[in-house]
């Protein structure tokens, strides 16, 4: 299909702005000399929104299976039937204007919206919302777990019937930050499989450039409508950067907008700079590092529990967040039902950990593990530095490598556990608020590798996660009961060290407003609600 004229010229006025602020897609972005210049400029350039993060967040792209860094993106150009608002956890419509629930909580019906249009221009059905949710299911990929008890969604009139075999909150599941999209079903899975979008939110596709930048351009079609959006942004992109060093010059300089990622030490380094906000609030993010389970020594559960008191858990919540964030007990965060306020903690404790070293064969320590972590990420890179530090203490070696995101996913998955890192690390935020993708995606038994990085299997473990989710439409308390039985016997057993979970800390320009960080969508702008 031709662009038209109109589409010609956006693009070319968006690459003009790019060549001018950053550079021709290079990650190695030098700021401007002349914020001066920038200014004046500025007013004869399309609004423009920039946000930076370390390392590309394009893993997935087909909204079924989406489940990592791109939700920065799909949340922009896709939507769900409801979405959590941050302020309150109240339910706000989206896609679904109303919705009912029967007497006995096995159907639920959402009213959906009229005259919705994709980014193609197709009219969005209720047939097609049914069929998008549906084949979610089917593919069975990413957090697809999430809709486990609906047994079917069918659109009736202006409708989607929602038939489950037990009581679920399903609120909590239509408004989940993954597998709860509306996407146009009739599309082959194999286009999804490249760099392809089509949504019904308010942004669309323009360009991307792995580990450089996506350009997004506004969906004029949108059905929440820009004629009350003065100052909205025509355009955002969403920039790669993997020197923490740059990322900082760029943001003081005003050349970007909002930076995902920056140490805390340069957080409070830039904060008292003329036109930098900082939000900071508690989020339900949680940092583990897995043991390879299935590899020699950590297939031995006392070297692991050594390990665990090797680590040095407040010097990396002093040292590494300054005191924004607290050490994880267990693996559900604090602020979420299913935590245990009672469970074991690990503490730094070198004589007992030299005591578990010997009961597990290597009294003198003398092995050498490997560290892998995103690379950009530098609070990842400091705590593998404290990590090195502290096992040395007991004659043990520790290997630290930077790696791209899918290089990093790749060694991960490798065929032969031998052949894969030994020490992981991984943010956990939930697909839904909900203990479950903690305790599921993280620790229950697997066929082939997700998210289970430790590669751990309990049966016992298995039986109770099973149990939660089954009575968690039913009873929360009976359900926070069976993880917590769960997580003391994880805690026991050492697949992972808990360490911390942290604030979420944004630095931003003053001149955006209406940025709220909503923790439920992690790293998340929605750019249709800010402006300059």
């Amino acid at each position: 299909m031709k662009k038209s004229i109109k589409k010609v010229s956006l693009i070319l006025m968006v690459l003009c702005i790019l060549l001018t602020l950053i550079g021709c897609g290079s990650n190695n972005t030098q700021p401007s000399e002349s914020n001066e210049q920038n200014k004046e400029n500025s007013e004869n350039k399309l609004n423009m929104f920039t946000y930076v993060t370390h390392s590309d967040p394009m893993v997935f792209w087909d909204p079924a299976e989406t489940w990592a860094a791109e939700i920065i993106v799909m949340q922009n150009l896709y939507e769900s039937l409801v979405r959590i608002d941050p302020v309150d956890d109240s339910i706000i419509p989206v896609l679904a204007t109303d919705w009912v629930r029967s007497e006995d909580g096995l159907e639920w019906r959402f009213t959906l919206r009229e005259g919705v249009k994709f980014h193609s221009g197709k009219i969005l059905t209720p047939d097609m919302a049914a069929r998008s949710l549906m084949r979610t299911i089917e593919i069975g990929k990413g957090a697809a777990y999430v809709w486990d008890g609906v047994e079917d969604i069918v659109a009736d009139g202006n409708e989607l019937v929602f038939k489950l075999s037990r009581p679920l909150p399903l609120l909590q599941i239509v408004s989940a930050s993954y597998g709860a999209y509306i996407y146009d079903p009739d599309i082959e899975r194999d286009w999804y499989y490249e760099a392809n979008a089509d949504g019904t939110g308010p942004y669309k596709m323009m360009s991307y450039q792995k580990d450089s930048e996506m350009i997004l351009e506004k969906h004029t079609d949108y059905w929440g409508g820009w004629d009350d959006k003065d100052g909205h942004f025509d355009v955002a992109v969403v920039k790669t950067i993997a020197e923490s060093s740059i990322r900082r010059q760029l943001i003081v300089s005003g050349e970007v907008d909002f930076i995902q990622q920056l140490s805390v030490e340069d957080i409070e380094a830039i904060k008292n700079e003329p036109g930098i906000s900082v939000s900071n609030v508690v989020s339900f993010q949680q940092l583990n590092a897995f043991l390879n389970t299935q590899k020699e020594p950590l297939n031995n559960k006392y070297i692991r529990q050594a390990i665990s008191y090797l680590t040095p858990y407040q010097d990396i919540v002093d040292h590494v967040m300054m005191g924004n964030a607290t050490q994880a007990r267990g693996v559900i965060p604090p602020n979420l039902w299913g935590y245990g306020e009672n469970l074991l903690q690990y503490t730094y404790d070198l004589d007992k950990a030299k005591e578990l070293l010997a009961k597990g064969g290597y009294p003198d320590g003398g092995f050498k593990l490997l560290y892998t972590y995103t690379s950009g990420d530098t609070n990842l890179q400091k705590v593998g530095e404290l990590l090195k530090d502290s096992f040395a203490r007991a004659n043990i070696d520790l290997e630290l490598r930077a790696m791209t995101t899918d290089a990093k996913y790749n060694l991960t998955k490798a065929q032969d556990p031998n052949e894969r890192q030994d020490i992981t690390l991984l943010y956990w935020w939930p697909d839904n608020l909900d203990p479950v993708g903690y305790m599921d995606s993280q620790f229950h038994s697997e066929e082939e590798v997700g998210f289970n990085f430790a590669y751990y299997s309990n049966s016992e473990v298995d039986r109770l996660i099973d149990e939660a989710i089954e009575l968690s439409g039913i009873s929360i308390e009976e359900a926070s009961e069976k993880y917590i039985e769960a997580q003391e016997i994880i805690i026991e057993e050492a697949p992972a060290l808990f360490l911390y979970c942290e604030n979420y800390i944004r630095p931003y320009r003053s001149d955006i407003k209406g940025y709220i960080d909503n923790p439920v969508y992690p790293n998340v702008v929605y750019f249709y609600d800010v402006y300059r």
